[in-house]
């Protein structure tokens, strides 16, 4: 009987864990891409904050987007901080994009700043699984320079999010 209830407890746990992991681990939004919660930081500190990083690596910024305040422009006015940076303006994206144009999703790189709930975050994509999924239109090469490209960005972007005033 010891025993029986023994594994029952344990096919419990293990479906409990698998239920935790499939609603709080492995989500869209965490599957798609990198967010990072920026502390004791205004909206704006952060966005002059993070493009000056990203130039300081080589992710030279070639845009900053006010999306919120083209929304408040045309008549919403309670919509949040909201940012969007087009960045890493790398040296090899023109001939990545003539071999693969679609990996214009990922080069540039489009990093938001936003509010949300009275505070700011930093979000990015992830670029692995599309990387993975096009490994053979890609090859070696542009796959080793997305990686270390959006590495970059990551370190970039935490750099930013855990600074202290």
């Amino acid at each position: 009987m010891k025993a029986i209830l023994f594994l029952l407890g344990g096919v419990l746990a293990v479906l409990a864990f698998m239920f935790y992991v499939r609603t709080q681990l492995i989500t869209p939004e965490n599957m798609f891409f990198f967010t990072m919660e920026v502390k004791n930081k205004e909206h704006q500190q952060v966005v002059q904050e993070l493009v000056q990083k990203l130039n300081e690596k080589g992710l030279k910024v070639i845009r900053t987007l006010p999306m919120s305040k083209v929304i408040h422009e045309r008549g919403i006015r309670d919509f949040p901080n909201y940012t969007t940076i087009l960045a890493c303006d790398i040296e090899e994206k023109k001939e990545l994009l003539r071999k693969v144009p679609f990996m214009s999703v990922l080069i540039p790189c489009s990093v938001a700043v936003y509010e949300k709930e009275g505070k700011v975050y930093i979000t990015s994509m992830k670029e692995i699984l599309l990387v993975k999924d096009y490994s053979e239109e890609l090859g070696d090469r542009y796959i080793q320079l997305i990686a270390d490209t959006y590495q970059q960005l990551r370190i970039a972007i935490a750099e930013v999010a855990e600074e202290r005033e």
